[in-house]
Parts: structure tokens; sequence; C-alpha cells
């Protein structure tokens, strides 16, 4: 009797031990369906962040995960909404808060969606960067931002088209306590807004890249995902590599998710559009000389052409923030990188960001897949595209005027004319726009003294013929909008 009892326990504690080491050393299972109004949804992209699998007809799928996984989530399927709060869309769900226990070999996760009786085929969506604030104020000065941009998705030229807004990082600048009030701002918006983790965004306190992310975590779910609008495919990746100690990182994407990518595409067609945002840009920004070795680390992503070779076969848009300041590279035929301006223009110090360009967001729109894109500045009409300075603003062109095109890439057209006739189209230079120099300058900001004016290339210049005519500028966009100011030589 006592050989069977003593077998009997044995063979419990065995087998709670094969439990528990499958949880711990090796696989959870995840089984879980996809509905909505109690109907499955089919070829669902389901993931781990690793590993995927799309759901059958029924809508139900099983995915093998590993224990050091921390979300499953999906890829939002066109025609289809997810759950909000606080206005963040909730596509994921922490697979330990599935698990009954700790060492739970198995675990259920299922997932409900929202209908949408929208056409996607034509919708917008508004970017903005690097909102970082740092107090409480300043959310209500980023709250000034979110009414702008309802009243734009509101008036008439966008009320009845599809909706969603996409943060470009750093969200916060180091005060991770601020994101429960920032998606209090964003809630205003009523809208979709997905996030993507900034530098500023990450735990310092950690010794690994993994643990640098636990914050951003546990506010807005998996540090990379995806979702589609329409046939437009969205991709929001982590391109901040924590060193392990405090404030060291570099611009870099590491092997998993570059695998992870890889698969995600997989379930793409090829030839379509994609939109990949991430918070470092992933080329190095507009200066015409070589930068540092500590530049190109922190301020574009190293491996950026492993990167580059996965979108081959699709039109992609990046979409980026990090630098404060406003430009586009054509990077190749079928990738275009759009750095963004700041939210927050130079970290809430003044009206414009290091390169002069306004406090502001980007709207992209798409139509049938057409896909345009305006620079909208907080509190400025859409037709502001550029900021002109009568002759002699910036002493080292005393004899020339000075035009700032904020969001100018090489398909766009700076001409001038005097008295009426056509001089031609304005000399391109690199410098420093006159209102960010006399705005920033290094030593003199009162809060932060490192804050000075940043360089940038979308500046112009020409030298009137005569004193005393009429200038007109006349700045056309790649879609061929024409923007036109008149000025006065002296």
């Amino acid at each position: 009797m006592r050989r069977l009892i003593f077998g009997l326990i044995l063979l419990v504690l065995t087998t709670a031990a094969i439990s528990c080491s499958s949880a711990v050393d090796g696989t959870i299972t995840i089984k879980g369906k996809i509905t909505c109004m109690g109907r499955g949804v089919a070829d669902v992209f389901v993931t781990d962040g690793e590993r995927g699998t799309t759901t059958l007809p029924n809508g139900s799928y099983t995915l093998s995960t590993h224990s050091d996984r921390t979300f499953i989530y999906y890829t939002l399927p066109q025609g289809y909404n997810s759950p909000l709060e606080s206005g963040i869309p909730i596509f994921y769900k922490k697979i330990e808060e599935a698990q009954k226990s700790k060492w739970a070999s198995a675990a259920k996760i299922d997932f409900e969606l929202l209908k949408s009786e929208q056409d996607f085929s034509r919708h917008m969506f508004v970017v903005w960067a690097d909102p970082q604030v740092i107090e409480p104020a300043e959310l209500e000065l980023l709250g000034e931002v979110a009414e702008d941009i309802n009243r734009i998705i509101s008036s008439e030229q966008y009320k009845n088209i599809p909706v969603h807004g996409i943060c470009a990082g750093d969200i916060v600048f180091d005060k991770p306590e601020l994101f429960s009030p920032y998606k209090e701002v964003v809630s205003t918006l009523g809208i979709p807004f997905y996030q993507s983790l900034g530098n500023h965004d990450m735990d310092y306190t950690g010794i690994t890249e993994e643990s640098s992310v636990k914050s951003y975590q546990n506010a807005f779910g998996p540090a990379y995902y995806s979702f589609n609008r329409g046939d437009m495919h969205y991709i929001v990746l982590d391109n901040v590599f924590y060193y392990g100690y405090s404030y060291q990182y570099m611009g870099y994407i590491d092997q998993r998710q570059l695998d992870w990518l890889k698969l995600n595409l997989s379930h793409v067609k090829p030839g379509s559009t994609v939109f990949v945002t991430l918070h470092i840009p992933t080329r190095y920004g507009e200066s015409p000389s070589n930068p540092s070795l500590i530049q190109l680390q922190r301020e574009s992503v190293v491996n950026n052409k492993a990167l580059y070779s996965l979108f081959e076969g699709y039109n992609v848009h990046i979409l980026a923030g990090h630098s404060h300041t406003q430009w586009n590279t054509i990077i190749s035929e079928s990738i275009m990188e759009h750095t963004h301006a700041a939210a927050s223009a130079a970290w809430w110090q003044g009206p414009v960001g290091l390169d002069g360009t306004p406090q502001g967001y980007t709207i992209y729109t798409v139509d049938k897949g057409v896909v345009e894109w305006s620079f909208k500045g907080v509190g400025k009409e859409l037709s502001h595209q550029f900021r002109s300075y009568p002759v002699g603003a910036d002493p080292l062109y005393p004899t020339e005027f000075i035009v700032n095109v904020f969001n100018y890439d090489p398909l766009w057209r700076v001409e001038w004319y005097e008295d009426n006739e056509l001089m031609g189209e304005m000399e391109r230079f690199y410098g420093e726009d006159p209102l960010a120099k006399r705005l920033y300058v290094p030593g003199e900001n009162k809060r932060y003294n490192w804050l000075g004016v940043g360089k940038t290339y979308h500046l112009f210049k020409a030298k009137p013929q005569k004193r005393g005519s009429k200038i007109r500028v006349e700045v056309t966009d790649r879609f061929n909008k024409k923007f036109t100011e008149d000025l006065v030589t002296l």
C-alpha cells in the first residue's frame, strides 16, 4: 500500500515538474479565437513578436510561444477596429494574465474586433512626434495641439473620412508617470492613436535593452506591431536600442525584430504601400558634412541597410521623429523617409523647432492608393507652408531675402518674381533659420542651457536686382499645390 501511495505521489510530482518545465524552459501553447459580433474572423495574423500564425475560417488559432515573450497580439485586418482605452487601440493581451498559474504551459487568449462600416479606401492620419512632456503644464499645451487636430479632422474637408493618429516617439521626457495623463489628452481626439517608443520613453534604470521598455509596454503594449487601413499596411518598430547604462542608446533594430518584420511582410501583398513608424530616422540628417560616429549611432539606424532590404517589392514611407526638425529623404525609388518636426517645437521653449519649422504635425491622406501629405502648423492655416524673411534678416546674407520651406523635398519648386517678372528658382542652402537663431541662442535658455538653433537644408535665398521692388515668392509642392507670399525690398 505504501509503495502504491508513493508511486502515485511520484507520478503527480513528475507530471507537475514536466508541466512546469514546459512553461519555464520551453514553450507555452496559446489557443484562442478572434471574433466580431460572435463570428470568427479568418486570416488574421496573430503573433508573440517572434512567431506568428493566421486564424482559421472560424477565427481560431494556435500559437506555440516561449516563456520569455510578453504579449500575444494581432494585426488589425481592414474593415475592423480594435477596442480603445483612452484613445489607445487595445490589440494585445499579456500572456501571464491569461495563464492560470505562473507555471502553466497553456493559455487561452481571445480577441473581439469591432466591425467598421466606413470605407477605408479613402482615409487620413495625422503624425505628431516628440510631444516630450516633462510636467503637467506641458500636457495642457499638448492639449492645444490636440484641439488644433480636432478642428482639422472635423472640418468640411475631412469630417467624413476615417482617421487615425500616430506618435513617432518621445511621448514624454523621461517621465513615464506621465503616460497616463498623456493618454487623457489623446482620448480627446476620439480616434485610434497608435504610439511608438522614443529614447525618452525608456526606463533608464534597467541594465538591458529588454528591461528598458517595461513602462512603455505597461502603458501602450508591444513596442513593435502592425495594423491595416484599407489597402495600406502600417508597421510600428522599436529602433531605440538601450546600451544598458544611463541615457546611452543607438539607432538599431535587433535580429528578432527584423525576423518578425520579414514574417509580417510575408502576409502583405507585394507592391502594397507600407507605412513604417519608428523614432530615430533611418538615414542621418541633412548635413552635407560627414557625421561623427556618435552622431551616426544616436541620430540614424546603424543597420539601416538590413531594414531597407526587407522592403524590396513594397512602396514604403518611413515616418520618424527625434530631431525636432522637419525634412524628407528619398532613400530609393520605392522608399521615402519623412522626419517630423516636434509637437513640442523646441521642448516647449518657443513656437518653432530648431530648424524654424512651426510647432505642428503632418496630415497624410490616402485615396484609392494615392498618398499625399501636408505639414500643418498649430494655429496656422494649411496654406502656411513656408516663412519668408526680408533682405538683411540674416547677417550672413545681407543683400538677400530668405525663405524657409518647412516640408520641402526635391520635387518641390521654390521660385520668385520681381515686379511680376519671373526671376527663376531660388538657391537652396544649408544654414540657420533667422527666427530660430534669434530664439535659441546656445547657453541662454533658462531651462535648458544646451538648447541651440539647428541647421537645415530647406532654406532658400535670392538677391533682388533693385531696391524698392515688389517680390513674390511662389512655392509649388510635389502635388502641384501652389503657395505664395509677397515681400517688399527696402
